[in-house]
């Protein structure tokens, strides 16, 4: 379960990062929100295969980011706000955080 908590994180990470490139160009400050949210997950990812203890916080902190980032993105960015898809992503971040409690 550790080694699909990983991927998955990274995977995630991935995701806020081609966020991120979508959106330099408008709105900068957003992008690096979303680049900010890539970072802590991926560094949980690595906490998570060195079992540091704070590798549960650093995701929570990277989940809840994403979540952010892509709300604004939405709001300011978009001018629109579809809830679906963003109960969907916060279905997967409360996924992304279970399969990692049970990992660890």
């Amino acid at each position: 379960m550790l080694v699909l908590a990983v991927v998955v994180t990274a995977l995630y990470a991935f995701v806020n990062a081609f966020g991120a490139w979508m959106v330099i160009r408008r709105k900068t400050w957003i992008a690096a929100l979303f680049m900010l949210a890539a970072t802590m997950l991926v560094v949980a990812a690595a906490a998570f295969i060195s079992v540091v203890p704070c590798a549960r916080v650093l995701l929570i902190i990277g989940l809840v980011l994403a979540s952010l980032a892509s709300f604004l993105n939405a709001r300011i960015v978009l001018g629109h706000i579809t809830p679906r898809n963003h109960l969907i992503r916060a279905a997967i971040a409360v996924l992304i955080y279970v399969v990692a409690e049970v990992g660890l």
